[in-house]
């Protein structure tokens, strides 16, 4: 198996940003195909045309690690306010605290990162190392038959039903990380306003309205259950070959 990964980005004033990105593990006989739609794929994003575009092809050498999906529930909410009431509720529920919950917030907001942010679940504090790149969730994919069944499902709850299944894909990886508690994603992308909280405990919550549309904001903050090797979590999350099934 080979994992294949892409990375659209764009240099403005001598600052490089996020476009896009995907990514899938593949038996050789699909890597062309997957690197012409990936690439394809850089450039109909809504944030605009890159002037870079990376497409990484590795070959797989450890056995994939098999994790489950996590369940599926959209909550409509009508405000970021009311979105912002709901994600208390439940992460509190888990064990995030005030303080961590808007510790993410402020890094989602003020901090934007190729990665994820590692906020410590009681105190708040940012535990990864490299603060402008951030943690990124990698060598994931999920099985044919599990991703046609959600398919379906989604289809009727969004008008962008790949990007939740690339979304849930994440998630599943990262609750599967004994110690990673939850996690909270808000998307970048200026037309898109539904995001998500997910746990291993509560499954994957896509929330509505989760910010104003027009706004560029966005990212992803793990809330880490401390102590814990941090470079075990991060390898984890960035090495270890998964088949989300």
């Amino acid at each position: 198996m080979w994992s294949v990964r892409m990375r659209a980005s764009k240099k403005e004033n001598n600052i490089e940003t996020h476009i896009s990105g995907a990514e899938g593990i593949y038996d050789y006989s699909q890597i062309d195909r997957i690197i012409k739609q990936l690439f394809k794929r850089a450039f109909g994003h809504p944030k605009g045309k890159p002037d870079k575009v990376v497409i990484t092809v590795e070959k797989i050498k450890e056995e994939l690690h098999i994790v489950p999906t996590l369940p599926i529930k959209t909550f409509f909410t009508n405000s970021p306010e009311e979105a912002f009431s709901l994600i208390k509720e439940k992460l509190n529920s888990v064990g995030v605290s005030d303080i961590a919950l808007l510790s993410a917030f402020e890094v989602i907001r003020k901090c934007p990162m190729r990665g994820a942010t590692l906020i410590d679940v009681v105190t708040g504090d940012r535990l990864e190392k490299d603060k402008t790149r951030g943690v990124r969730v990698s060598r994931i994919h999920m099985e044919k038959g599990k991703r046609m069944k959600l398919l379906k499902h989604i289809k009727s709850l969004s008008s962008q039903p790949q990007r939740v299944i690339e979304a849930i894909t994440i998630a599943s990886k990262v609750a599967s990380c004994p110690e990673i508690i939850a996690e909270l994603c808000i998307s970048d992308n200026p037309d898109y306003t539904t995001g998500y909280i997910a746990s291993k405990n509560f499954g994957y919550l896509r929330i509505t309205n989760i910010k104003n549309k027009e706004e560029d904001i966005g990212g992803r903050a793990f809330f880490i259950k401390t102590p814990c090797n941090i470079e075990n979590l991060i390898y984890y999350i960035e090495k270890k070959p998964v088949l989300v099934i």
